[in-house]
């Protein structure tokens, strides 16, 4: 969700050991242990670890423009390396948490860093197409020496949210797939074998709002089993939620959005990363909870009511859960949003970009607890 090229509709929505990006067993789901990842930013990142709230991840969330990971004007992209191969110490800040993935893998003992890489076409018309022609191999050739340089395993997920309405460029499919073939082509390319690529839908209810209704078919962006070690989607809604205004059209539940891509990946015998989750719309600090949008619910932070904790976590943290039980053969992976949105100007008030609240458990003793409990659960489940 953080993306220095994200535009305001973007918010209305709402491994043991590594293969390398060319391996082709497909028996990775039987392989890999359960992931807990800890994101979106170093302030998020920083503030759960350093409460020494919670269960310890197993790895941390960046994100990177790829566009601009050699351009040291706009801080290498978010990358934390220059130009000369060198660690980039300075955090970029897009108005939404300080930024720098080399940080992000280094600062805390962790074992995955998962990067969003952003190639969207918001602030760089064409982009795609130049990927995909070859372009920005030089970008690919330094995204690979900098993975090849961490100690950790990348869960790279390029062009994330690819049915994302707000995500220009990515509407037309093929020339996704195209630019998403070459990044992982020049990976291979360049021998990096650290790297375990996902490919994230949206999975976004409101993504049908914004597009009408309409509903497409998320295997055209499929880049093919070869392209692909893990997929992935988007969790912020309550899996059966409905709009709260009438709309002219039938949309489908998150829970029907996030099966499609489950049952994909269970064909395909793929692990799954629920690789963004936060509970939009609420408050955990002042256990509250608001409208998210005029397009799904109302205008954005109005209609505040207040709910004990019991029922903060039966609304969204236990449906969640459960979900990932219902799917243990296939979901692997569960990447949790730890942050005070509304501190954050991309987020923040006035709310141009949704309201989302504070999703930070270390802030609500009964929810970090159950959270604590639900995630060591689910992790033991696969020991």
């Amino acid at each position: 969700m953080y993306s220095r090229t994200v535009c305001v509709a973007a918010v209305l929505c709402m491994a043991a050991c590594a293969s390398p990006p060319n391996a082709k067993d497909t028996s990775t789901q039987e392989s890999t242990e359960r992931l807990f990842i800890i994101g979106q930013d170093l302030g998020a990142i920083r503030g759960y670890m350093d409460s020494a709230c919670c269960v310890a991840p197993d790895g941390m969330t960046a994100y990177v423009d790829f566009y601009e990971v050699l351009s040291e004007p706009d801080q290498y992209g978010g990358l934390g390396f220059d130009d000369h191969g060198q660690p980039y110490l300075d955090e970029a800040t897009w108005g939404a948490g300080p930024v720098n993935a080399y940080l992000t893998a280094t600062e805390y003992p962790v074992r995955y860093l998962a990067i969003g890489l952003s190639i969207t076409e918001n602030e760089h018309p064409g982009g795609l197409a130049r990927i995909a022609n070859g372009e920005h191999d030089a970008e690919i050739a330094h995204l690979a020496n900098f993975i090849a340089a961490l100690d950790t395993i990348v869960l790279l997920r390029i062009g994330y949210e690819f049915d994302g309405y707000w995500n220009a460029g990515y509407g037309n499919a093929p020339q996704y797939v195209a630019a998403f073939r070459r990044i992982v082509d020049g990976l291979r390319a360049a021998g990096t074998s650290n790297v375990q690529t996902v490919w994230q839908g949206a999975a976004s209810t409101t993504d049908m709002v914004l597009d009408n209704g309409r509903h497409d078919q998320i295997g055209d962006w499929y880049p093919g089993d070869d392209y692909v070690d893990w997929f992935g989607f988007s969790w912020f809604m309550e899996p059966d939620e409905q709009p709260g205004i009438d709309l002219p059209f039938a949309v489908l539940t998150p829970r029907e959005l996030a099966d499609e891509i489950v049952d994909m990946a269970r064909e395909r015998k793929k692990p799954v990363l629920i690789a963004e989750a936060a509970p939009q719309g609420y408050d955990l600090r002042d256990r509250t909870t608001a409208h998210h949008v005029p397009i799904w619910d109302g205008e954005p932070g109005s209609d505040v009511r207040l709910l004990d904790n019991k029922t903060i976590w039966r609304n969204w943290f236990q449906p969640m859960f459960d979900y990932m039980a219902a799917n243990d053969d296939v979901i692997l992976g569960f990447a949790y949003i730890n942050a005070r949105w509304d501190d954050q100007p991309m987020w923040g008030p006035p709310y141009a970009s949704g309201y989302w609240g504070d999703t930070r458990v270390e802030v609500n003793r009964d929810i970090g607890r159950w959270f604590n409990q639900a995630v060591r659960g689910w992790k033991e489940q696969r020991d």
